[in-house]
């Protein structure tokens, strides 16, 4: 696979786009460690993912993972329009990177190896990982007849290979601190319809991922969980229905704000507990 052109939010020997604000680019270089949690959110641009970085932006440094630098841009903005004044151990410990509650860093997750190598860069300087949210997510819709090895390679490359290897990367930093591991799930990671195996398929392999973590990892005080949410209102989910296959047409789903706050459930589980699994569906 090609490996991205340019990496993170710091500078680099590598070219950086021309439409990208050079001052988000240069953080990596400048941070010291957090004595504020910090959260990787993959996804961080859109939809659920953008939800979850406002959520855990409360009381966490958060380093918002995506491809698409405008829209990160636009979430770390919103961020700092809702909460001008962040607290005092917010404020000591992202002083390093301008008082920023958001840290937005371009990784290309169909190159797995090169986007954890990106994360694990920027999470290092920062000394811990408290929260790490796997959001990112392809879900082209393909019947088994019509996908192609490359389809297969796409979305499992995606949904797949790159949370275990970002996970592999940053699990010294999740045990230092007894982190919490979050897998966005899906319907689809427990059934599987006849227009959309391929996407299915990749979320029973991640369900799979979180399951055989948890056993190891859990006597290292690393909590795993999965949040599998129903119908929700995304751009992924408009972008999926492109397409000639027949699909269920959904009366209901919920808002993006519903699942973040359900991972946020997660990560505030007590500490002598572990949420495994959490199923949302929409209410009426």
């Amino acid at each position: 696979m090609p490996h991205s052109p340019f990496t993170q939010s710091g500078g680099s020997s590598r070219p950086t786009p021309s439409n990208l604000n050079a001052e988000v680019l240069d953080f990596s270089s400048k941070r010291i460690k957090s004595s504020t949690p910090v959260a990787v959110v993959t996804g961080g641009s859109s939809g659920i993912g953008a939800e979850i970085v406002r959520e855990l932006s409360h009381d966490h440094l958060v380093l918002a993972i995506g491809r698409d630098m405008e829209r990160l841009e636009a979430v770390v903005e919103s961020v700092a329009s809702s909460a001008p004044e962040i607290s005092a151990a917010g404020r000591a410990g992202s002083a390093a990177v301008d008082e920023s509650r958001v840290i937005p860093v371009f990784a290309d997750l169909t190159d797995p190896e090169t986007a954890g190598e990106i994360i694990l860069e920027e999470a290092t300087p920062l000394g811990r990982v408290d929260v790490l949210v796997h959001c990112a997510a392809m879900a082209p819709r393909f019947t088994v007849e019509d996908a192609t090895p490359n389809d297969w390679r796409e979305s499992f490359a995606t949904n797949v290979i790159a949370p275990a290897e970002i996970t592999r990367s940053l699990l010294p930093l999740l045990r230092m601190v007894k982190g919490t591991v979050v897998f966005i799930g899906s319907g689809a990671s427990r059934t599987s319809v006849p227009f959309h195996t391929v996407y299915s398929a990749s979320k029973h392999a991640l369900q799979a991922v979180a399951d055989g973590l948890r056993q190891q990892v859990g006597e290292d005080g690393v909590r795993v969980s999965t949040v599998a949410p129903g119908p929700t209102h995304t751009r992924m989910s408009q972008e999926s229905s492109q397409h000639d296959y027949p699909v269920q047409e959904r009366d209901f789903r919920m808002d993006p704000t519903s699942v973040a706050r359900s991972v946020r459930h997660v990560v505030d589980a007590p500490e002598d507990a572990v949420i495994s699994e959490v199923w949302v569906r929409p209410r009426y």
